[in-house]
Protein backbone atom coordinates (compact mmCIF):
# COMPACT_ATOMS: atom_id res chain seq x y z
CA UNK A 1 0.00 0.00 0.00
CA UNK A 2 1.08 3.18 -0.69
CA UNK A 3 0.97 6.29 1.18
CA UNK A 4 0.44 9.74 0.34
CA UNK A 5 3.37 12.59 1.27
CA UNK A 6 0.94 15.63 2.69
CA UNK A 7 3.09 16.73 5.62
CA UNK A 8 5.41 19.21 5.55
CA UNK A 9 8.66 17.39 6.17
CA UNK A 10 9.65 13.54 6.08
CA UNK A 11 9.79 11.19 8.98
CA UNK A 12 13.31 12.06 11.27
CA UNK A 13 14.68 10.85 14.19
CA UNK A 14 17.08 13.03 16.22
CA UNK A 15 18.99 12.96 19.10
CA UNK A 16 21.21 15.34 21.60
CA UNK A 17 24.93 15.44 20.05
CA UNK A 18 27.96 17.29 19.34
CA UNK A 19 26.65 18.80 16.55
CA UNK A 20 23.75 19.94 16.89
CA UNK A 21 24.21 21.51 21.21
CA UNK A 22 25.54 24.64 21.51
CA UNK A 23 26.11 26.95 24.67
CA UNK A 24 23.48 29.77 24.28
CA UNK A 25 23.21 32.56 26.57
CA UNK A 26 24.33 31.16 29.58
CA UNK A 27 23.32 27.01 29.37
CA UNK A 28 23.46 24.59 26.75
CA UNK A 29 20.73 24.04 23.67
CA UNK A 30 20.47 21.35 21.45
CA UNK A 31 18.52 21.85 17.64
CA UNK A 32 16.70 18.87 17.34
CA UNK A 33 14.68 20.01 14.44
CA UNK A 34 15.54 23.45 12.60
CA UNK A 35 13.75 25.02 10.07
CA UNK A 36 15.75 23.53 7.06
CA UNK A 37 13.91 20.11 7.94
CA UNK A 38 10.63 21.71 8.37
CA UNK A 39 10.79 24.02 5.01
CA UNK A 40 10.52 26.76 7.59
CA UNK A 41 7.47 25.96 9.27
CA UNK A 42 8.70 25.29 13.36
CA UNK A 43 11.64 24.73 15.04
CA UNK A 44 12.67 21.84 18.15
CA UNK A 45 15.13 22.72 20.75
CA UNK A 46 15.90 20.78 23.89
CA UNK A 47 17.29 23.13 26.86
CA UNK A 48 19.19 23.57 29.81
CA UNK A 49 18.78 25.76 33.17
CA UNK A 50 20.11 26.21 36.07
CA UNK A 51 18.42 27.74 39.21
CA UNK A 52 17.57 31.44 38.66
CA UNK A 53 18.48 31.13 34.72
CA UNK A 54 16.22 32.35 31.92
CA UNK A 55 16.48 35.08 29.47
CA UNK A 56 15.74 38.87 30.03
CA UNK A 57 11.81 39.80 29.01
CA UNK A 58 11.80 39.94 25.75
CA UNK A 59 8.80 39.56 23.01
CA UNK A 60 8.85 37.98 19.42
CA UNK A 61 7.40 39.55 16.29
CA UNK A 62 7.61 36.32 14.42
CA UNK A 63 7.16 33.26 16.41
CA UNK A 64 4.54 31.60 18.96
CA UNK A 65 6.82 29.56 21.40
CA UNK A 66 5.88 26.46 23.43
CA UNK A 67 7.38 25.08 26.45
CA UNK A 68 7.39 21.50 27.44
CA UNK A 69 9.03 21.07 31.21
CA UNK A 70 10.61 17.66 30.90
CA UNK A 71 12.48 17.84 34.50
CA UNK A 72 12.78 20.59 37.27
CA UNK A 73 10.10 23.87 37.75
CA UNK A 74 10.16 26.95 35.79
CA UNK A 75 8.23 30.22 36.80
CA UNK A 76 6.78 31.88 33.56
CA UNK A 77 5.56 35.35 33.02
CA UNK A 78 3.84 35.81 29.47
CA UNK A 79 1.86 39.47 29.82
CA UNK A 80 0.18 39.59 32.53
CA UNK A 81 0.29 35.90 33.75
CA UNK A 82 2.49 33.57 35.97
CA UNK A 83 2.98 30.25 36.11
CA UNK A 84 4.76 27.79 37.81
CA UNK A 85 5.78 24.95 35.17
CA UNK A 86 6.42 21.06 36.97
CA UNK A 87 7.67 18.24 34.75
CA UNK A 88 4.85 17.27 32.43
CA UNK A 89 3.68 20.37 32.20
CA UNK A 90 2.64 22.66 28.95
CA UNK A 91 3.10 26.11 28.41
CA UNK A 92 2.22 28.83 25.10
CA UNK A 93 3.86 31.93 25.15
CA UNK A 94 2.08 33.63 21.86
CA UNK A 95 4.14 35.86 19.88
CA UNK A 96 3.46 39.84 20.44
CA UNK A 97 3.51 39.44 23.87
CA UNK A 98 6.46 40.30 26.62
CA UNK A 99 7.41 36.84 27.97
CA UNK A 100 10.10 35.70 30.24
CA UNK A 101 11.31 32.77 33.02
CA UNK A 102 13.29 32.17 35.48
CA UNK A 103 14.23 28.11 36.46
CA UNK A 104 13.09 27.75 39.88
CA UNK A 105 14.76 24.32 40.66
CA UNK A 106 18.78 23.01 40.98
CA UNK A 107 18.30 21.85 37.54
CA UNK A 108 15.61 21.72 34.54
CA UNK A 109 15.15 20.42 31.02
CA UNK A 110 12.74 21.68 28.53
CA UNK A 111 11.61 21.66 25.13
CA UNK A 112 10.90 24.65 23.08
CA UNK A 113 8.93 24.73 20.32
CA UNK A 114 8.97 27.62 17.81
CA UNK A 115 6.52 28.05 15.05
CA UNK A 116 7.72 29.52 12.35
CA UNK A 117 11.47 28.46 12.53
CA UNK A 118 13.81 31.06 13.02
CA UNK A 119 14.59 30.94 16.48
CA UNK A 120 17.22 27.75 15.68
CA UNK A 121 19.21 30.50 13.39
CA UNK A 122 18.93 32.80 16.34
CA UNK A 123 20.28 30.45 18.87
CA UNK A 124 23.06 29.42 16.14
CA UNK A 125 24.30 33.04 15.79
CA UNK A 126 24.98 33.59 19.44
CA UNK A 127 26.34 30.11 20.16
CA UNK A 128 29.31 28.81 20.62
CA UNK A 129 29.22 25.05 19.20
CA UNK A 130 29.77 22.52 21.68
CA UNK A 131 32.75 20.39 21.55
CA UNK A 132 34.39 17.71 23.90
CA UNK A 133 36.23 19.51 26.80
CA UNK A 134 33.96 22.69 26.23
CA UNK A 135 33.92 24.54 29.34
CA UNK A 136 30.88 26.30 30.48
CA UNK A 137 32.04 30.35 30.72
CA UNK A 138 31.01 31.24 34.78
CA UNK A 139 29.29 34.86 35.59
CA UNK A 140 26.69 36.26 34.37
CA UNK A 141 26.64 37.91 30.47
CA UNK A 142 28.82 40.69 29.77
CA UNK A 143 28.04 44.15 28.63
CA UNK A 144 29.39 43.06 25.26
CA UNK A 145 27.48 39.43 24.79
CA UNK A 146 24.23 41.65 25.85
CA UNK A 147 25.14 44.70 23.33
CA UNK A 148 25.20 41.37 20.84
CA UNK A 149 22.00 39.76 21.86
CA UNK A 150 20.49 42.81 21.49
CA UNK A 151 21.82 43.73 17.95
CA UNK A 152 21.10 39.94 16.38
CA UNK A 153 17.96 39.92 18.14
CA UNK A 154 16.92 43.02 15.97
CA UNK A 155 17.21 40.88 13.01
CA UNK A 156 15.14 38.29 14.38
CA UNK A 157 12.50 40.81 15.31
CA UNK A 158 13.10 40.20 18.99
CA UNK A 159 13.24 42.74 21.43
CA UNK A 160 13.76 43.71 25.20
CA UNK A 161 11.44 46.30 26.71
CA UNK A 162 13.52 46.76 30.28
CA UNK A 163 17.05 46.90 28.20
Amino acid sequence: MAFEQKSITGFMHRSITEENTYFFLNDFTSILVSGEDTNGAFCVLHCNGKKDGGPPLHMHELEDETFYVLEGEITFFIGDQTILAKAGDYVFAPRGIPHTFKVRSKDTQFIVTAYPSGFDEFVKELSVLFHSGFQKPKGHLSTEKIEKLIEVSRKYKISYPNL
